[in-house]
This record gives structure tokens, sequence and C-alpha cells, in this order.
């Protein structure tokens, strides 16, 4: 299919579905005859009907802060960073996981969601352990902690053969609990098989049944074609929420797109700036052209973000200490990421881009770039954190530098 026509068939609200089977378009999707637009009502189930009325506007994620050693979690950190979350606005913040244990994921997720206990947010977890067993405890805890909502996504679990093997992996966690779900399009080479950009459409078309399953999460490089394909057949059930922020107004305008998360929205805005919020807003009030204005001053900065964080995705990793720099240089706590486990080091690792003195220059500049000045405390308290620096902690006491260079 040409670019142009698939453009042309965008615009147009429509699919053709005839064709489908023959661009390897799983028989789930070539055999609904009408398009997501324009397809009979699908009745909601109680957390369905939660996250169409509520989960609205930009979701973030937020990173876990450490004690020196690594060992615990800086609740203080913690807390900092979920506050800072309220202030720009976000209608949810994410808790990502990285580098933690079950210990320190309790504490990581207990600490967020206490801060955001009683105020306007939706604090959530992401269950993607490496045992099932892990994941039923993470998911239990979680819903005695006051998290509202979960991502799941079990990958490292075990992999699916079959499209039944799938859906039987995400059934034994969702069915552990009554919590809203988001599952993840993420591209995955392993699951190439099952369907453009390695998404296994087959599975994820039973999975949007669950009655607790809400929304999915497009990821960051995830290409149009697919996330076309992917609304087409989901967004009956589920609500379609892109990290790519380009997408938003195409996904909302034809598919009733109402969320963009959960990824690093600080990106492009601050507490005193909430560009994305304010687009979002605009968009949902059909104040197109207010959303225009504002995507226009944010644009270079979405597309630094993306220069800089999608070919890391793409290779199956992610820049953690730029991410946790610019969520500091606009108001969160920072401190550096640790992955102790070695054999993540001597692989997937060795693909993280070091956090240097150039890059960091870079992530400044393009919030200048955007009419915001970026925070300019001293990079020592980046390290470890602003919590702690203020409890007198300072680059010395940490116990492992990880893809961070003060040169």
């Amino acid at each position: 299919m040409q670019r142009r026509e698939f453009m042309k068939m965008l615009a147009l609200g429509t699919a053709a579905t005839a064709g489908l089977a023959g661009l390897g378009i799983p028989e789930a999707f070539a055999a609904k005859k009408e398009t997501a637009k324009g397809k009979k009502k699908v009745k909601r189930s109680k957390q369905k009907e939660w996250a169409k009325k509520n989960y609205k506007g930009m979701s973030t994620l937020i990173f876990p802060s450490f004690t020196p050693d690594f060992k615990a979690i800086d609740e203080e950190g913690v807390r900092i960073d979920m506050a800072n979350s309220i202030k720009h606005g976000f209608v949810g913040s994410m808790c990502f996981p990285v580098g933690v244990t079950p210990e320190t994921h309790a504490q990581f997720t207990n600490a967020a969601c206490d801060e955001a206990r009683g105020k306007k947010i939706f604090p959530a977890d992401i269950i993607s352990e490496k045992t099932l067993e892990e994941d039923l405890a993470q998911i239990a805890l979680n819903e005695k902690n006051g998290c509202t909502h979960l991502l799941i996504s079990p990958d490292r679990s075990g992999l699916g053969k079959t499209d039944d093997e799938i859906v039987e992996i995400y059934r034994k966690r969702c069915e552990a609990t009554s919590l809203p779900v988001w599952i993840f399009a993420m591209m995955a080479p392993h699951y190439r098989k099952f369907g453009p950009s390695g998404v296994p459409y087959k599975a994820f078309d039973k999975i949007a049944d669950f009655p607790n399953v809400v929304g999915i999460k497009y990821s960051h490089p995830l290409e149009m074609g697919t996330s076309f394909f992917l609304s087409e057949l989901l967004a009956d059930r589920l609500l379609i929420s892109p990290v790519n922020f380009d997408f938003m107004p195409i996904l909302m305008k034809f598919y009733g797109s109402q969320c963009s998360g959960q990824w690093s929205v600080e990106a492009i805005q601050s507490p005193e700036k909430p560009y994305a919020v304010d687009m979002m807003n605009a968009m949902l009030a059909g104040r197109w052209e207010e959303a225009h204005r504002l995507y226009n001053i944010i644009q270079p900065a979405l597309n630094d973000f993306f220069s800089m964080q999608a070919p890391c995705i793409r290779a199956g990793v992610s820049p953690w200490q730029h991410r946790k720099y610019l969520q500091w240089c606009v108001g969160g706590n920072g401190g550096l990421v640790y992955i102790a486990n070695k054999r993540y080091q001597e692989t997937r690792g060795k693909l993280i881009p070091t956090l240097d003195q150039k890059e960091r220059d870079f992530i400044k500049n393009w919030y200048r770039k955007i009419g915001i000045e970026p925070y300019d405390g001293p990079d020592e308290e980046f390290m470890v954190g602003k919590a702690a620096y203020k409890r007198g902690v300072r680059a010395k006491d940490l116990a492992h530098i990880q893809w961070y260079s003060e040169k």
C-alpha cells in the first residue's frame, strides 16, 4: 500500500478490509466488516466505563529513586516525583520498576501511591516481573496500596508460542485483579510471526474482551500502519493510548482516543508551561486551532525526544539516565538508575547510551527551543537525587555509577 493511499484511507476514517489478509493482517481483523468508528456500541464493564469516564489527558511515568547503596528506595525522592506529576497536571503517573527487586518494587509503589492518595491523579504500576508468582504478589500489593490501575506486559515471564498461550499468560494476571488494566503494544521481534511490528493481533483481540482490560499503550516507535490496524481492531473496546504524541490528533479524531501515556511527558512541558496537557485539553474540547498553536511550540522538543528514545526502544532498551535527567530539569527528583543484573549489563546494557555532558546540554537546549528554562541545579544533585542531596549525600557516596559520565 502506498503511503499516499494509506493517508487518504486514514482521512476517510475507513479501512479497505477486503485486501487485508494479503497485507499480512490476521483474519481476526479482516473478518470485521465495519470500521471501529462505525461499529455498534459494545456493552462495557464497570472498569471500561471508569476508564472512559475518567482517564482523559496525559499520563506520565516515574522511575525509582534509590538510597546511595541502591539496596532500598529513597521514599522522599519518589514522593517528590509523584508530587511533581500532580503539578504538571497529569491524569495519571505510572511507576516504572526499573532496577528493582520484588522488595524495592513494593517500597517504590507504596511510596508513590501514598503520595497520590486523595489527590487529583491516578497512580499506577507496571506488572512485568520474571515469574507468575512475583507478578501475582505485586498485583495483590497494588490492590491494597491505593494503585488505581495497572499496565500488564508479562513478556519476561515466558514467551507464548501460540496466540492461545499468549492469551493465557495475560489471563492469569488479569483475572487476579479487579483493577483496570492496560496492555502494551511494543515492538517485539520475537513475536513477529504474530503480526506487523511483532504485535500479537489475534491474542490482543481476545484479551480486549476481558472485562478489566480497558486500554492499550502504543510504544513510542510503533509505526503508523501498525497503530492504524490495531485501532481498527480494538478501539471499540479499549482506549487507544499512543506514546508518539504526533499520532494523537488522528487517533482522537477517528478512534476516540482521549489519553496519551504512559511516557515521559515532561520532555515537552514544565509545570509552569504545561503544553502537552493544554494541547490535549484543547483537542478534547474540539479547539483544534488552539491545539495546532501548541503543537507548533512543542514540535522541536517532540522531535528531539523521539531521536533520543525511539532508537533505544527499537533495540529493546531505554535511555534510563536521560529520562531521569529530563524529569529533573522540570521539577523531578532525579537520581541515577542502577540495574544490578549481570546478564542485562553484558547484553542489552551495552546498548544503553551514556548521559554525558554533551547529552545533558542537548536535553537542556531542547527545553530552551520551546521557551522553557530548565532547572540549573548542580549535576551532582541530579546524580544522587534532590532529596538525598539536601540530606548531604554526594556522588562519592554512590555505590555504583552506571551509564553516566561527569565529562
